[in-house]
């Protein structure tokens, strides 16, 4: 079944003051990313962090236009697992994948010192079957097809979930767009992130 392109008003436009909460988590996951990046030395490999303002202000617009038919959301590619902890504080029973241990390890500290309630899964967003779908996908270089999916460790599958939110990567969009299509329950929502001022939503009809 098609995607459905559903319009995003210009969230950022005179953006309201967000919740304390919200603040506390943004300058210490900044801090934090800062000091991680400074430390490494270099970023691990496929983390950027995306514009979580934004996110969080594109997750409460969702919210409050009645456009979900339940609560459960997922992070492909959590990074610090920001997003996934600003989906918590509006709400949502959330929890991010990400195939980086180190990076998955982080985000559960992060959200486990600030009392956000979150999972978060270390595997690949790649259901075990998809079989058909990875063959084509093995040269994009930050698709990882080797490591087990992780949604058994979440004890859930694509379908369970009524948001699902990604920032792909360029040459990502339309594979990950292509796992939503195929295993997302019909209803569900696809946020991406694709830059600045360019966030996508999409509908499986």
């Amino acid at each position: 079944m098609p995607l459905q392109r559903l319009a995003l008003p210009d969230l950022m436009q005179a953006p309201p003051q967000p919740p304390p909460r919200v603040t506390e988590l943004l300058e210490t996951a900044h801090r934090e990313i800062d000091e991680f990046i400074h430390r490494e030395g270099r970023q691990l490999h496929g983390f950027v962090g995306s514009d979580y303002l934004a996110a969080f202000a594109a997750i409460q617009w969702i919210h409050r236009e009645h456009l979900l038919a339940g609560h459960a959301f997922c992070e492909w590619g959590c990074g610090f697992g920001v997003v996934t902890m600003l989906a918590s504080l509006a709400g949502m029973d959330a929890c991010g994948i990400e195939v980086e241990p180190l990076l998955a390890e982080r985000a559960e500290q992060l959200a486990e010192r600030l009392e956000i309630p979150c999972d978060f899964a270390v595997g690949s967003l790649i259901p075990e079957d998809a079989d058909r779908l990875v063959e084509f996908v093995e040269d994009i270089a930050h698709i990882d097809t080797d490591s087990p999916a992780a949604y058994d460790l979440l004890g859930l599958e694509i379908d369970d979930f009524d948001l699902i939110y990604a920032y792909p990567w360029p040459g990502e969009e339309s594979y990950l767009e292509d796992i939503f299509e195929h295993y997302a329950s019909r209803g569900a929502l696809l946020l991406t992130y694709h830059g600045i001022e360019d966030l996508r939503l999409q509908r499986k009809t």
